[in-house]
């Protein structure tokens, strides 16, 4: 072969090795190498769940965050780089699917996405995510909304407003952003990607909502929140209220109202031990007698009941919640501490007009001197709370799962070795995220049902 020749041969060598790395590694301008072509999570099965590694990164990671479980057996997670830069792994019954990759939002300050921790997350299946960020380092700092289009996975539009939590419409089609005291935000998802700002609604707080603890979407532009005074309801521009009953003299901490359910009727406890069926609108009815629910020896957790949520075959999960046994008052029988809350009757119903009747006084239930005095409550409260309890309305009594007896029986991973805590339970997702960030047992909240 003679010189020329063997040139061009090298040259053309060169040429398609040339072209073949760069069709290997390009990306798009500014993103860090090969950090979109390497999977960030494995997921394989581990016992009854799922179990999720974080992949060894191509890029140092600044921080590993998950959202509260999601309806439908979704989470969410964050992967936060070093650099900056912002993913979201979306998880199905445990196994990863879409990751998308976001682009800092316009009009956003200086740094902010840059260090934003994911606190919350919507999913419309088939259309929409909804992401929720709060900054790291300023609480006050408005919080960013970003909508992201499931088939083209870019953002549809982005917005900053104050909020804490997100809920999603029965229909899919609006998103509600809420927190304790902020107004509440009412963002429609349709859009197209790089629209600049959805369409939405803010509600004010009226003076009779203080601090809201819980938010149920009962329409396209209706919710239920419930607060430390009550349940109120907005609905074609107008707030109705009901009052909470007479708080329990086993002093509860504020904050712990909860409403489950949806649109056609749930459940609303306005504090520990006191649970109250919710009809279509979030009408109130009679209140529901705990107690009964119980066999004898578990009578006193009655008092003690506070509603997690509901699971979307219609099963109520409840928790032990400790309360604080305030010292009686001279005139008070230490036997009214035992009194049992959930026997109070319900609240008013507002009428056609909207105004709620005047509330009469709302006493606990009448207790017997042989009930326990505040010494017995707290020797009770001393042996351990740590079990849940799983009713079906309709059913003569609750079930209960002893934590300890069930994770045993599960027999979870090294890095799930003990139950998560009541904060990270979602029954209305009917999962739970067990262990650290970078590795994570999910979990089938059926499992922990007793067999």
């Amino acid at each position: 072969m003679t010189r020329p020749a063997l040139a061009l041969g090298a040259a053309a060598l060169i040429f398609v090795l040339g072209t073949g790395a760069w069709w290997l590694t390009r990306r798009d301008p500014g993103t860090p190498p090969q950090e979109e072509t390497l999977e960030p999570f494995r997921s394989e099965p581990m016992g009854i769940g799922q179990l999720i590694d974080l992949q060894p990164p191509s890029m140092p990671l600044r921080s590993v965050r998950w959202t509260p479980p999601l309806p439908g057996g979704v989470a969410v997670a964050q992967i936060l780089t070093q650099t900056g830069r912002q993913q979201a792994v979306v998880f199905q019954q445990g196994v990863p699917g879409p990751v998308l990759s976001l682009p800092e939002p316009p009009g956003v300050p200086d740094g902010f996405f840059q260090f934003a921790d994911l606190v919350d997350a919507a999913l419309a299946p088939d259309d929409a995510l909804v992401l929720l960020y709060r900054s790291s380092t300023d609480p006050a700092s408005p919080s960013l909304v970003l909508a992201c289009d499931l088939h083209s996975q870019q953002v549809r539009w982005s917005l900053r407003a104050p909020g804490e939590h997100l809920a999603l419409s029965a229909d899919h089609h609006h998103v509600f952003l809420f927190g304790a005291s902020t107004p509440v935000g009412i963002l429609e998802l349709a859009g197209r990607p790089g629209q600049p700002k959805p369409a939405s609604t803010s509600v004010d707080l009226p003076p009779e909502v203080k601090a809201v603890s819980s938010l149920l979407p009962v329409g396209r532009r209706a919710f239920v929140v419930a607060h430390d005074s009550g349940l109120s309801t907005w609905r074609e521009g107008a707030w109705t209220h009901v009052p909470a009953p007479a708080p329990s003299p086993l002093g509860f901490p504020h904050g712990l109202g909860r409403i489950a359910g949806d649109a056609k009727g749930g459940w609303w406890q306005p504090e520990p031990g006191v649970l109250i069926p919710l009809g279509p609108g979030g009408k109130t009815g009679p209140s529901r007698d705990l107690k009964a629910l119980l066999p004898d020896p578990s009578s006193l957790d009655a008092s003690l009941l506070q509603l997690l949520g509901e699971e979307p075959d219609g099963h109520l999960w409840f928790g032990l919640t400790r309360p604080a046994l305030p010292a009686p008052a001279p005139a008070l029988d230490s036997a009214a501490l035992s009194a049992t809350p959930s026997a109070t009757a319900a609240p008013p119903v507002p009428d056609d007009s909207g105004q709620a009747p005047p509330t009469p006084a709302v006493l606990p239930a009448a207790a017997s001197t042989l009930q326990p005095s505040r010494e017995d409550w707290g020797a009770y409260l001393d042996k351990g709370l740590d079990r849940l309890y799983l009713w079906k309305p309709g059913e003569e009594r609750m079930k209960v799962v002893f934590l300890a007896d069930a994770w045993k029986r599960l027999a979870p991973p090294p890095s799930a070795s003990t139950f998560p805590g009541l904060g990270n339970l979602r029954p209305e997702a009917g999962a739970l995220l067990c262990g650290g960030p970078d590795r994570t047992w999910w979990l089938p909240l059926k499992a922990l049902r007793p067999r």
